[in-house]
């Protein structure tokens, strides 16, 4: 979503907690926090979706699933919607096995995590990932949304729940967990992506990669469009070349904004040529349409 009204600093608190998790992916830390972050993204675009909302009565009497849901129902136009349907990333998450439990089930039947499942209730807390794998080979597109947006749901509150038990710690539910994020970490990052706008095919240019300066070589193949653009920050002088820094305390300054479908295919070219020191991270800007969201290369602060 290309922000048009609402609270920006809602766009702005989702973009830091998903450059956390790349933050922590990158640093390979435990993928379980990196799926924490990406859920408290999620949940910070969905809270400015519900800023945006036509009917707040009808939203306020929604319960949170719900109004997650809506909010990929109605965020996800026909494209993205389209593109994430026919995904590897939602394909894995559909046939991950073993099946997502939902441990709200297995605590309401006094579950223990040192005694065997009993196949009935193992039944009854896999259900949700069984309805999504049927929706989703029955190809029935509106249910497989639905499905998916509910079984994160429970990812999210099983993993906000942690491993303790009244019968002591669930070492194997902590191992599930690890297993689990594998599958949901891709799937919430391609979400992320197509609720913001595509911001993995836009890049924010202040250095030599803009149109005339030495090194544009690097993207000049890449079709796509120029505007300008506006971010808060400021930019300093390291060894002779421009280094940007985020803060949204600092007032706007000018920038180039390359928008191009084919970015996703020469990032790793990029970052290869920015080096180490500088970190691909998101960022929010001001267009002459409003507000978005896309990549720049900054140092890690």
């Amino acid at each position: 979503m290309d922000q048009q009204s609402g609270d920006p600093g809602h766009i702005t608190e989702a973009i830091y907690h998903f450059n956390q998790a790349i933050n922590i992916l990158n640093g390979r830390a435990c993928i379980v926090e990196v799926s924490r972050h990406l859920f408290d993204a999620l949940n910070k675009i969905q809270t400015e979706w519900g800023c945006c909302y036509q009917d707040l009565q009808d939203l306020s009497e929604m319960g949170e699933i719900k109004r997650f849901q809506k909010m990929i129902e109605e965020g996800l136009e026909t494209r993205p919607r389209n593109e994430f349907l026919k995904s590897d990333e939602l394909k894995n998450f559909v046939f991950f096995k073993p099946q997502i439990m939902n441990m709200d089930t297995l605590r309401s039947h006094r579950y223990r995590p040192d005694v065997d499942i009993e196949p009935k209730l193992l039944k009854k807390a896999t259900k949700e990932h069984h309805k999504l794998e049927l929706s989703y080979n029955k190809r029935n597109d509106d249910l497989v949304l639905k499905r998916t947006t509910e079984l994160l749901y429970i990812v999210r509150s099983n993993i906000a729940h942690g491993e303790k038990t009244p019968y002591g710690p669930d070492l194997k539910k902590k191992e599930r967990d690890k297993l689990i994020c594998n599958a949901v970490v891709p799937l919430q990052c391609l979400l992320i992506d197509f609720l913001l706008n595509y911001p993995s095919q836009k890049l924010i240019i202040y250095g030599t990669l803009a149109p005339g300066m030495p090194n544009n070589y690097i993207i000049s193949d890449l079709q796509g469009t120029w505007e300008k653009c506006w971010i808060n920050g400021y930019i300093d002088d390291v060894h002779g070349f421009p280094v940007f820094h985020w803060d949204t305390s600092r007032p706007l300054i000018e920038m180039q904004l390359f928008v191009s479908s084919s970015l996703p295919e020469k990032w790793s070219i990029i970052d290869e040529f920015e080096g180490s020191s500088y970190k691909r991270r998101l960022i929010t800007a001001k267009t002459n349409n409003g507000i978005t969201v896309a990549n720049i290369y900054m140092p890690e602060e």
